[in-house]
């Protein structure tokens, strides 16, 4: 199994948010997990309790910087929200990305869903079909943008005439494509369509069960083999050193939006396998309290030799 760390760069451990990045990067990398996931939003809030916000650094500048810190680990967006951005101009970054890092970046898009980030930052806050519509035309420039010279692309959202984008990325014929979401009409039908990966946020092992057997319904439908797209997984983990400090944590609780895994190293192993046997290929986890290192350690040392026999 295939280990990645969502880096949410509103953990702060230092005076300057960007050094706790570099401090949570440079150690994953240290530690052998194979790939670093940074968010794309701009002010977050939980949706189910609007007063509470959290810090967060920009997307795409983290990345570019961090892609100069380090030399092995990939670098995905989780995801990239593109009614945010002109697609072409998407399309620029991402190879832009895929450059400064040698040719390590994973592209992940999603139709966005935040819309108190919408409202807040004076984007229109589309229909989930309309955004929908976006995300798949999105997904049609940039893998032109990316394969093709010069493109032009006639869609009902967007149009794009004679674009070139030169240099072209270093990955050939294109870095992967991760699809966020698992709306089961509409995104993992996207997924079978387009993606390598498929993204399966929050979801317990009967639900990614039950998500990952409509992908494979949807590439029966479209002729796609389904061991084409690499299944990813993810949770919010807490994880210490003892069984007392676990339930100590259980009863504190925390600023999360999904259930955590909690607990020590051997029953955090325990939770993941619970999503490979369910189907996930790859897990992707971010941590509370990151910050502190110590859990980053724990996870590296302790959790990260198991799950790669799974």
């Amino acid at each position: 199994m295939q280990v990645g760390h969502m880096l949410l760069t509103h953990s702060k451990g230092h005076e300057n948010y960007f050094d706790t990045v570099t401090t949570l990067a440079r150690a994953s990398e240290e530690l052998g997990f194979d790939s670093l996931w940074f968010p794309d939003h701009f002010m977050f809030r939980n949706p189910n309790r609007p007063e509470q916000t959290f810090e967060i650094m920009e997307c795409f500048t983290s990345m570019a910087a961090v892609a100069m810190i380090t030399s092995r680990v990939k670098l995905g967006q989780y995801v990239a929200g593109v009614p945010y951005r002109n697609p072409a101009l998407l399309a620029k970054m991402l190879t832009t990305l895929d450059l400064i890092s040698h040719g390590r970046t994973i592209m992940g898009l999603g139709a966005a869903w935040h819309e108190l980030e919408f409202r807040a930052y004076g984007f229109p806050y589309p229909p989930a079909g309309e955004r929908l519509g976006r995300l798949e035309e999105a997904i049609q420039i940039v893998v032109k943008m990316m394969t093709e010279r010069p493109v032009t692309f006639e869609g009902r959202y967007y149009q794009v005439h004679d674009a070139v984008n030169d240099p072209p990325p270093v990955q050939k014929p294109r870095p992967p494509l991760m699809i966020g979401g698992s709306g089961e009409q509409r995104t993992l039908r996207l997924v079978a369509k387009y993606a390598d990966y498929c993204n399966i946020f929050r979801a317990t092992p009967d639900e990614l069960r039950h998500k990952y057997g409509v992908l494979r319904q949807h590439c029966q439908e479209l002729g796609r083999p389904y061991e084409a797209i690499t299944r990813t997984s993810h949770a919010t983990v807490i994880v210490v050193k003892t069984k007392e400090e676990a339930d100590a944590k259980r009863a504190r609780g925390f600023r999360t939006l999904s259930t955590p895994f909690i607990g020590t190293p051997d029953e955090i192993i325990a939770q993941v396998r619970e999503h490979a046997a369910a189907g996930s290929q790859y897990f992707i986890f971010n941590l509370q309290e990151a910050h502190l290192v110590e859990p980053l350690y724990l996870m590296g040392e302790k959790v990260l030799p198991a799950l790669r026999e799974l």
